[in-house]
């Protein structure tokens, strides 16, 4: 009779293991759903942010074009600054180009990690381009500008540092948000694969 007991509890324990098991396993898939969920959710950021700062630039084209006219600056200082606004944009959408948000939701995330390593990558290239040329540019502007007479020539010159500043600030903060977002992208990739 104790082992007909024994056998029973054995056989309740077994099943309810099994159940615990089962729910385990869905709370798994749960989470899994969830990370990838925010990981999408911080992909779909990135590109709005790089879709905000392209039409920024694409407005800058016509925009910077009509106020150096009328600051009256070389035709070559708009040329160049228009070329570097075109490039931008198309330097932004070849980083962006290869990662989908929704990669995250059912695709392969060891391949999505390698796109996010090479979009950061594009990032820092960018920056290593784009921090001397715009030193050199800004330097440029205030040649111009300075080459003018007058309290105008000054107040262009003015609102030009205060712009640069703000400018610069706005794309240093750009940078560390992705830099960020990327980062904890892949430490939850690599959370996931690893298990």
């Amino acid at each position: 009779m104790e082992k007909d007991i024994n056998i029973e509890d054995f056989q309740t324990m077994k099943k309810q293991l099994e159940v615990l098991k089962d729910k385990l396993d869905k709370e798994t898939i749960i989470n899994e759903q969830l990370m990838r969920k925010a990981m999408k959710e911080k992909v779909s950021k990135l590109h709005k942010d790089a879709i905000i700062i392209c039409c920024v630039a694409l407005f800058g084209i016509p925009y910077c074009t009509w106020v150096f006219s009328f600051m009256h600056l070389s035709a070559l200082f708009m040329v160049v600054t228009d070329v570097f606004l075109a490039v931008a944009i198309i330097y932004s959408y070849i980083t962006h180009k290869g990662l989908k948000a929704n990669d995250l939701l059912d695709g392969n995330l060891i391949e999505v990690s390698h796109k996010i390593i090479k979009m950061r990558h594009l990032e820092s290239l960018w920056l290593r381009f784009s921090i001397p040329f715009i030193t050199i540019w800004f330097a440029w502007f205030m040649y111009e500008v300075m080459k003018q007479s007058g309290d105008e020539a000054k107040g262009m010159a003015i609102g030009g540092v205060v712009g640069g500043i703000i400018g610069g600030a706005i794309g240093f903060s750009k940078y560390r948000k992705s830099r960020k977002k990327t980062n904890e992208i892949l430490l939850q990739i690599e959370e996931l694969t690893s298990k």
